[in-house]
């Protein structure tokens, strides 16, 4: 029989990996991220080799740019219409493939999982197209056979596009999350409260509901700090365009940093998303720990 000491040593060896990786793509990047924020460090120039310490001027000069304000403040709104929008579509698909007699609930989960196989930047290609301008893209040409106008979407409406698009790119995540907690819902219970009287919706919004409510807050945590940090799907699209309608704080970090060369502001935005990423998620974790 193994030790208990030999087993916790065996335990050591598996988690190194996984602990290497964590410290170096992770920590490590993190920190230097950090240090670079109170500098004045440059990605080209005589800055980019001789740089100093300038303390808190890089955070001073983001609070009192009105841009990266907006930038917040666009990220934050993105991120709860995003938790909105995927949570109905996922919580509604979910309901409905937890029918007990449903007819091709394989083919329907295949196709709602289907967009999260795709690469990011594939699917924001996929978008482009299918948002373009004119009589060519494939939204406008199939709305023409409704006699509507071609639309410029990502110029009309780009924060509404992007934020549709992401609808669809990551409802399948809500949908199989919900799905699972539903279906750990023991059926005795469901039928004691359909004896009770209790219709459809009460026994939605009462019974089960509350009893996912754990695998909600969950899904909440990693849509959140997903959201926040989104970068490759809305770069693609509108490049943080036209303006700065749609530049997340994603967006104002790589452009700052390597658009405009200053690495220092660039890692101090980052830093402050980081620690934004950080509340948000203690307050999540905080409401699973209730919710358990």
């Amino acid at each position: 029989m193994i030790s208990r000491r030999s087993e916790r040593n065996l335990l050591y060896v598996f988690l190194l990996p996984a602990v290497l990786t964590v410290l170096v793509f992770t920590i490590l990047p993190a920190l230097w991220a950090v240090w670079v924020s109170f500098t004045d460090r440059a990605l080209t120039g005589a800055r980019a080799v001789t740089y100093g310490y300038v303390g808190v001027s890089n955070y001073i000069r983001l609070f009192e740019n009105e841009t990266f304000r907006h930038s917040v403040s666009l990220t934050l709104w993105y991120t709860l219409w995003t938790n909105l929008g995927q949570f109905t579509i996922g919580m509604a698909t979910a309901l409905f493939l937890n029918r007990a007699k449903l007819w091709g609930k394989t083919f329907l989960l295949a196709v709602v999982v289907l967009p999260m196989v795709i690469p990011g930047v594939i699917q924001s290609l996929i978008w482009s197209s299918m948002l373009a301008m004119g009589e060519y893209g494939t939204l406008n040409m199939f709305m023409g056979l409704f006699g509507v106008e071609p639309i410029a979407w990502l110029r009309e409406a780009p924060m509404l596009s992007v934020t549709l698009v992401n609808f669809w790119n990551n409802s399948g995540f809500a949908m199989i999350m919900f799905l699972a907690g539903l279906e750990n819902i023991p059926n005795e219970v469901i039928e004691a409260a359909h004896i009770d009287g209790a219709n459809a919706w009460q026994t939605l919004v009462r019974i089960r509901l509350p009893l996912i409510c754990y695998v909600i807050m969950l899904w909440l945590l990693l849509n959140t700090l997903g959201c926040l940090g989104v970068f490759d799907l809305v770069y693609t699209l509108t490049r943080g365009g036209p303006g700065n309608m749609t530049q997340l704080v994603g967006i104002y970090i790589y452009d700052q940093s390597f658009k405009f060369y200053e690495l220092g502001l660039g890692s101090a935005a980052s830093v402050i998303l980081l620690f934004l990423s950080l509340i948000i998620g203690m307050i999540y974790i905080r409401l699973l720990r209730v919710s358990l």
